[in-house]
């Protein structure tokens, strides 16, 4: 059991970095990050100078996650509203989150923890004819490009059963669409692509090449950019399109997809048809 350090930031790193599993890592660290800010925010102070013992704090605890389950602790807007209430999953999430965190410094706290139930998963065969079906052409209120994207992400995620943590760090060297039987390494392991997917995939490559040609430095290595400028910050002017994209922001284009062509919420995650030996 480690001692925990005085720096709540430098906790929270330390917790993190246990979590092998990238997407499972990924998680732990928004909620965490997520109570963070919450806390200096609550505490007027910087989030430098919060304490571990802040976090371990219950009652602090238990007024973030009140907080969080009203849709005060949103960063983007839900289905129903910028204050768009948590989904039990998500206090679930939130709650194993701080739970864990708690008990790898010997304060477990056991908080009940929500009970979530899973999206249902599309079978192989819809999620073929799904992803074909919105690979037609982009909805009406969607830039091209974005839906390009979108679109490919979808097709490996189909393709290979992994998710967003998996795909999104993803370079074009990982491709290999040349090859007589395509494929795309994820790690260690390939994964074949079927003709949709390698066609899909094509057409993002070209766009690609097209908006990161503009550029000065010429091409960039990621497989996934953004598609318009984005937002000035501190003075700065909005970053050129082309740029590597954020994992949110890929995340945000697939909920826009799928409620501007099919009018349902369905996660990337309900594409990945379960493997029938799991």
């Amino acid at each position: 059991m480690p001692t925990p350090p005085r720096s709540a930031r430098r906790a929270v790193e330390l917790f993190v970095a246990t979590f092998r599993n990238p997407q499972t890592r990924g998680q732990r660290r928004t909620y965490m990050e997520e109570f963070l800010l919450f806390l200096a925010g609550a505490l007027a102070t910087s989030e430098r100078e919060l304490l571990t013992s802040d976090l371990l704090d219950e009652e602090a605890v238990t007024v973030w996650l009140t907080a969080a389950q009203r849709g005060a602790t949103r960063r983007r807007t839900g289905m129903q509203g910028p204050h768009t209430a948590a989904s039990v999953s998500a206090m679930a999430a939130r709650t194993t989150t701080i739970n864990g965190f708690s008990r790898h410094f010997g304060r477990p706290l056991n908080l009940p923890v929500p009970q979530a139930t899973l999206a249902d998963r599309l079978s192989p065969s819809e999620a073929v004819r799904t992803l074909r079906l919105l690979s037609g052409h982009p909805p009406a209120k969607m830039f091209s490009a974005t839906w390009q994207r979108t679109v490919a992400v979808l097709a490996m995620a189909v393709a290979t059963r992994r998710g967003i943590a998996d795909l999104h760090p993803l370079r074009q060297e990982h491709l290999e669409l040349e090859r007589r039987l395509p494929r795309v390494r994820i790690g260690k392991e390939h994964f074949p692509l079927d003709a949709l997917t390698r066609t899909i995939l094509t057409r993002w490559l070209e766009t690609h090449a097209a908006i990161t040609a503009q550029l000065q430095g010429g091409q960039v290595q990621e497989l996934w950019v953004t598609t318009a400028p984005g937002r000035p910050r501190a003075g700065q002017p909005a970053p050129r399109p082309g740029m590597p994209a954020a994992r949110r922001t890929l995340e945000a284009a697939h909920r826009t997809l799928m409620m501007e062509a099919l009018g349902s919420p369905l996660l990337l995650e309900q594409f990945c048809a379960a493997d029938p030996a799991e």
